[in-house]
């Protein structure tokens, strides 16, 4: 008998669910996470080494690439821009909470002191 379209999409977002739950689980990073590892690797290296063109044309490929996507072009440059601007006032990585617990207790480093 054919499922409905709802229970369909049901058990899909349940799969989905239960993934990323085994993905996080077993502490594995998406394509998402190793983007975001590869850009707070290549602006900050490029702007400590003073190597503002080749970070100038890192970001032009990174905004074509984003303009393909369908993302406006000019909003894309400004996002990098105010990005490359983040970094150079001293701005972090931003980590992601769950990964900063400790494997052993399963407390996160801000449980510690609660």
């Amino acid at each position: 008998m054919a499922q409905s379209r709802s229970e369909r999409l049901a058990r899909q977002r349940e799969r989905q669910r239960a993934l990323r739950a085994a993905t996080r689980a077993r502490r594995r990073p998406t394509r998402d996470d190793i983007a975001r590892a590869l850009l707070h690797f290549a602006i900050p290296e490029n702007v400590r080494h003073g190597r503002e063109e080749e970070l100038g044309r890192l970001l032009d490929r990174i905004a074509a690439s984003l303009q393909e996507q369908g993302f406006d072009g000019k909003e894309s440059e400004t996002v990098l821009e105010d990005l490359v601007d983040k970094y150079r006032s001293g701005w972090s990585f931003q980590r992601k909470r769950y990964l900063l617990e400790d494997s052993d207790t399963g407390k996160s480093d801000d449980d510690a002191g609660a």
